[in-house]
């Protein structure tokens, strides 16, 4: 297996083909392959598009001159090619020498150059953390066969145009400065081999390169991809050896958008010092676990998170040759119109979560409109409409004001034990999440459970919200708003009295056993993430089924507490909720197992 190497040619791919007017007939080298049309041409030698005569395939031709042969280097690196057999990496056929010079016969990508499909627009977050998947794979078998690249860059990454399996959404090309672990290096110790703007420190520090700096490598092209800046490449030569020695600026400070998980994946393995970087796997483990949770709309990262990153002192440039060459001839390279810059303030992935709050805000105000504040002082229908306008337009404060009205109101109905109630579960969401409004509103949704019989499934739900805090406050929260309204739904007298809504309400929610079933909810959803690996269906129900017997048992040991909250969850919710906890911690394991197919399918038609 082979993949040509052209540093200066540009990539082996069929969409570069230049037809040659007037040409004479095609020549035959080393007596089979009939070169019809040329690909590509450099200092170091010819790309042709050519036809395998014996076989009947059309392939790859680099020709080398003889003057650039050196047999040694050239049999060694076609040796070390030789060795791998991937579908992540472009395929060797044959290399030979004749008096002529040297030939390396390579499997024909048809399709772009991930620099190419970058500069158009044409990738989103989601197609570029495919597309790092990939590479892990086809790295990770480079390695295991004793082969490291040294030459990870944009232009030296295909992308075929009808990838038939996720492993093929990238092929790996240009082991020309490959080296073989354990034999010869192609090239002294104090040699500076591959891209400067993509090399690990060490290599360009003329150092042994092993399977970390191409892990270096890799992490770099990646940041580049969703970040659209590259920091390693600055204006002098003295700048780039500066930056390589140091560490580079935090992935998520370009992009504050992006999964934790991804950030920390990546600037772990962008570490200055090779022993500190990790491995591979987990570079993939971080990149397969953001998967999901980054935004799958192609664009151009524009130049407003350059500007961010330059105004907290950061060396920038525009973004490297590779990137900024268009094809003008082309239109499919062209820039989509709707592109926008990944994380604007009018980004998509905001509203569903602002949805979610106006839909929680508006049920709230029109179950208490129809259940505790009676009579209302204008209709359910119309207050739930204002509540969800106010929650639209200004989160935390149309939160404040709608809380003040609604503890104003049960005052004025002679209703202080539900304004007592109201206020402290309007305050609670307020306390823990502060910066948070869009959040105050959403554990609602524990009671609206409650209503169906599968309150337990709430921490399963609270799980999928981002951040450990955010997941533990919001499970902890619907405990409390579930047993707030099982008070307000208490009989009549305990809502005229503060002192009886104090000792059947509040003061068994303060014990023991109203906290410890809170705690519980809040640690099943913060742990729910981390026990979820999202690879194996069979080994995720194994785990969620654990995971749903410790929230079960433990609801269970702080209900029977002294003092707890009395019929708050029957026997039959127990099973019900569990149910329900497990079906939605399993939802997003079940949906990437049926969906390898349409993922393909998806990704062709993008990446073409």
């Amino acid at each position: 297996m082979y993949a040509t190497r052209t540093p200066t040619l540009g990539p082996i791919t069929a969409a570069t083909e230049e037809r040659t007017a007037g040409r004479e007939a095609a020549p035959l080298v080393l007596e089979r392959y009939r070169l019809h049309r040329r690909l590509g041409a450099g200092a170091f030698g010819t790309v042709w598009l050519a036809r395998d005569e014996r076989l009947e395939r059309e392939v790859a031709v680099k020709l080398v001159p003889r003057e650039r042969v050196n047999e040694g280097r050239f049999e060694r690196e076609a040796r070390a090619a030789a060795r791998l057999a991937h579908p992540g990496i472009v395929t060797l056929y044959e290399a030979a020498v004749d008096d002529e010079g040297a030939y390396l016969v390579s499997e024909l990508v048809r399709g772009k150059t991930l620099a190419e499909l970058l500069t158009a627009g044409r990738l989103s977050d989601r197609d570029i953390v495919s597309v790092g998947i990939a590479l892990c794979d086809a790295l990770a078998h480079a390695h295991e066969h004793g082969v490291v690249h040294r030459d990870v860059k944009p232009s030296n990454v295909l992308i075929p145009a009808r990838p038939t399996t996720p492993a093929q959404l990238a092929k790996l090309t240009d082991f020309g400065v490959a080296r073989v672990m354990g034999g010869d290096s192609l090239t002294r110790i104090g040699d500076v081999v591959g891209t400067a703007a993509y090399m690990a420190p060490e290599q360009a520090e003329g150092l042994e390169a092993g399977p970390s700096a191409d892990l270096y490598s890799l992490a770099l092209v990646t940041y580049e991809a969703l970040t659209g800046v590259n920091p390693v490449l600055t204006t002098t030569a003295a700048q780039r050896a500066r930056r390589l020695g140091t560490h580079l600026p935090p992935l998520r400070r370009q992009r504050r958008d992006l999964p934790r998980v991804l950030g920390q994946g990546l600037d772990l393995a962008l570490r200055p010092h090779p022993r500190e970087r990790g491995r591979l796997d987990e570079l993939r483990e971080a990149l397969l676990h953001a998967h999901d949770f980054v935004n799958d709309r192609a664009g151009i990262v524009t130049s407003r998170w350059q500007r961010r990153a330059a105004d907290a002192g950061h060396e920038l440039r525009s973004p490297p040759a590779e990137r900024s060459h268009r094809h003008e001839h082309d239109p499919e390279l062209e820039p989509r119109p709707e592109q926008t810059t990944p994380g604007d303030s009018s980004d998509s992935r905001a509203w569903p979560a602002r949805a979610l709050a106006v839909a929680a805000a508006a049920t709230l105000v029109l179950w208490l409109s129809i259940h505790v504040l009676t009579p209302p002082p204008i209709a359910p229908t119309a207050a739930a409409m204002l509540a969800g306008f106010a929650t639209l337009v200004l989160p935390r404060l149309g939160w404040a004001a709608l809380s003040a009205a609604l503890v104003s109101i049960g005052v004025a109905q002679h209703h202080p034990g539900a304004a007592l109630v109201i206020a402290l579960g309007a305050s609670l969401p307020v306390a823990l999440m502060l910066r948070d409004g869009t959040a105050w509103p959403l554990a609602v949704g524990a009671p609206a459970l409650g209503l169906l019989g599968m309150a337990l499934g709430w921490p399963a739900v609270a799980a999928r919200a981002r951040g450990a805090w955010r997941r533990s406050a919001i499970g902890a929260i619907g405990w409390v708003w579930l047993v707030l309204a099982g008070g307000l739904n208490a009989a009549p007298g305990r809502l005229g009295s503060t002192g009886a809504t104090f000792d059947h309400v509040l003061r068994p929610l303060a014990g023991a056993g109203g906290l410890a079933p809170a705690l519980v909810w809040a640690g099943a959803a913060l742990t729910l993430p981390w026990t979820v690996s999202r690879r194996s269906l069979a080994w995720d129900a194994v785990r969620v089924c654990c995971w749903t017997g410790a929230l079960t048992l433990g609801t269970a040991v702080g209900l029977a507490l002294p003092g707890a909250p009395h019929g708050i969850l029957e026997t039959s919710d127990f099973l019900a909720g569990a149910l329900a906890s497990a079906a939605i911690a399993l939802l997003p394991t079940g949906l990437r197992a049926l969906r390898p197919a349409v993922h393909s399918r998806g990704s062709r038609a993008r990446l073409a």
